[in-house]
């Protein structure tokens, strides 16, 4: 059998296609009161299981408002004994949302880091209060959990706008 170069060249991109594989999802935030649907959402691109990147998007409309952010940080598994408010495999993410939308008095030079789970967090997880994402701030020297909830299919707190969600795979 004889490989001709238009073959070859097919090969090997399908080839570094399979090696770089990625996985995108969206997800919610419903606040850990499990009432409140807040109107941001994160749309995570995560390559070779280990990357993340994406957006902090924020759904328009009522008093919903500023810019959407963009967020770069790794896929960890924070131990169940570390007692954090989020544990598992996630994402961890610094986001540059609150400057973006120039905080209440400005742009604050804060630096937030999301940890999230990567799907939304399941009826039992929200039954035994397992949370599915966590916002940490750090204002000045010192960083302190700002709020937490469960990740959610919603996208938006409008209701009219379900994602496909999925578990994330990998080629």
């Amino acid at each position: 059998m004889k490989l001709t170069t238009s073959t070859i060249i097919a090969v090997l991109v399908l080839s570094c296609t399979a090696a770089f594989g990625q996985a995108t999802v969206k997800l919610g935030f419903l606040s850990h009161d499990k009432k409140t649907q807040y109107c941001d959402f994160e749309q995570l691109t995560v390559e070779k299981s280990t990357v993340v990147t994406g957006v902090h998007l924020i759904a328009p409309g009522g008093l919903c408002f500023g810019n959407n952010g963009v967020l770069a940080g790794v896929v960890a598994d924070i131990p169940a004994s570390s007692h954090l408010t989020v544990t598992g495999t996630v994402a961890t993410f610094a986001d540059n949302t609150y400057d973006q939308q120039q905080g209440y008095m400005g742009a604050c030079g804060c630096a937030e880091m999301y940890v999230s789970r990567l799907r939304p967090s399941t009826a039992a997880e929200k039954k035994a209060g397992v949370f599915g994402w966590a916002l940490y701030t750090n204002f000045g020297g010192t960083a302190a959990i700002q709020n937490f909830g469960f990740t959610t299919k919603q996208l938006g707190n409008n209701g009219a706008n379900q994602a496909n969600t999925f578990d994330l795979k990998f080629n």
